[in-house]
């Protein structure tokens, strides 16, 4: 009963995600069949957890449960109708040369692999007690977080500030299920590493021209210590591997809304762009750093109010999250003080040390081998093309590392340096997919072009 009901979980979220995917796209002339399946996975991850939070506002048990498989089954309705209507095709990829043939079929193994060696782990301490215990306490209060938890100074080891993408889409299979089997909920972690390697597979191939280059970019993700062995890493239940594929997957989606003028790839960056920080606290960062991006792509283009309007979902979401925890009396998190002048003045002393300590975990070849060098090298020589395009990616990789560096002037640890040798690897692992997007990029070759505005124009 434990499978079938896990089985019906995941449909119950593609089902949802598929009918988004389907209205996002219905004016495509053709739909990739493994892009759909890619993002109606993210999207009903999305859907289903915001669903649950909402609903449980109001109602619980059963009701709540029938109002969130509704609301996915009316969206799928609604998107295959409109896909209908539309009369746009869902077609698979054709693969050309037996270099793609070859580096698809390692591709599909090396997934295999990932999946069957992500359920010989337990949950890690992440994954455990800062996500599952939310949807093991939700699950025995008939779907609801119960207030007594936001508030419990003893419950604030586990971050009742985090969003609950992840601990409500771990919910959702235990409703399905019947019971809250661990073993089971492990299997969303792969999954959406498979969903985001083949999206960045995808992204690169679109960007470049050349699908050879996005099998074997996604072919050697893994091949970062950090990934697969370290905590923090895929087979353990954290959730910066799910937070740096949706990060990614938006930055590459809103490259190509910019070299391709795509209406699809906008309203797809649009709508992962929304669910960023609903996926963990980090995410509201990566959410501003977009922002600030697709505003200056805006500006460029002389389309700012279109991509301001892109920015107002997300914006609503933080808001009435925070709205929330406030009306749930949170506890408020201990890792980083309330920012301020004050406090920034007092701690500006700190950032030669930081500096230092961040120069030496991003050179750490054990953790990450020879990745940063490649990323770093990929970066300047797209820079070194002078295209507008390039520019926006770089960003988007340098950006998040310099913030995430920064707000170590805020810690409230007794040692920030011990804190930022703590976390800061698991930092640096959220861009790291960005990165690789920067790598497939410069594998192609692009071609100087003397006028920067001309890819935007």
């Amino acid at each position: 009963m434990s499978l079938i009901g896990l089985l019906a979980g995941y449909f119950t979220l593609f089902l949802g995600g598929i009918g988004i995917v389907f209205l996002l796209l219905k004016d495509s002339h053709r739909m990739n069949a493994i892009e759909c399946v890619c993002v109606s996975w993210v999207l009903g991850v999305g859907l289903i957890s915001l669903c649950l939070w909402i609903g449980g506002m109001f109602v619980s048990g059963l009701f709540l449960q029938t109002i969130a498989a509704l609301a996915c089954l009316a969206l799928a309705i609604v998107g295959w109708r409109t896909k209908q209507k539309s009369r746009t095709p869902v077609s698979l990829p054709r693969l050309n040369g037996a270099a793609e043939w070859v580096l698809t079929s390692m591709l599909l193994v090396e997934l295999v692999v990932i999946f069957v060696v992500s359920l010989k782990h337990t949950l890690g301490w992440d994954g455990l007690l800062n996500w599952e215990i939310k949807a093991r306490y939700a699950f025995l209060n008939s779907g609801v977080l119960p207030q007594p938890y936001y508030a419990n100074a003893d419950r604030a080891f586990s971050h009742p500030e985090y969003p609950l993408a992840i601990p409500f889409t771990e919910l959702w299979l235990y409703i399905c299920m019947g019971a809250p089997h661990q073993f089971w909920i492990k299997t969303i972690f792969p999954v959406f590493y498979i969903s985001g390697a083949l999206l960045i597979a995808l992204l690169i191939s679109r960007l470049t021209g050349r699908r050879w280059i996005g099998l074997l970019v996604a072919l050697l993700i893994p091949f970062l210590p950090f990934i697969l062995t370290s905590p923090g890493g895929v087979t353990v239940g954290y959730v910066d591997v799910p937070l740096s594929f949706f990060y990614a997957a938006a930055l590459g989606y809103l490259l190509c809304a910019l070299r391709f003028q795509s209406k699809q790839a906008l309203l797809i960056y649009a709508a992962l762009l929304t669910l960023l920080p609903w996926i963990k606290s980090e995410g509201i960062i990566l959410w501003a750093i977009l922002v600030v991006l697709s505003l200056g792509v805006g500006l460029v283009q002389g389309r700012v109010r279109l991509f301001f309007v892109t920015a107002l979902p997300g914006l609503l979401l933080v808001f009435g999250w925070q709205l929330y925890l406030r009306a749930m009396r949170c506890v408020p998190p201990a890792d980083f003080a309330r920012p301020s002048f004050q406090l920034l003045s007092a701690n500006i002393g700190r950032v030669p040390e930081i500096f230092r300590i961040v120069v030496i975990e991003i050179t750490d070849i054990g953790l990450w081998s020879c990745f940063w060098l490649l990323a770093l090298a990929a970066i300047i020589y797209l820079l070194a093309a002078r295209r507008f395009i390039n520019l926006i990616l770089a960003m988007g990789i340098v950006g998040p590392v310099a913030v995430y560096s920064l707000t170590y002037l805020f810690s409230a640890w007794p040692s920030y340096t011990a804190h930022i040798t703590s976390s800061f690897p698991r930092l640096l692992l959220q861009v790291v997919p960005a990165g690789w997007l920067a790598i497939g990029l410069a594998i192609s070759r692009p071609k100087p072009e003397p006028n920067l505005e001309a890819n935007v124009g």
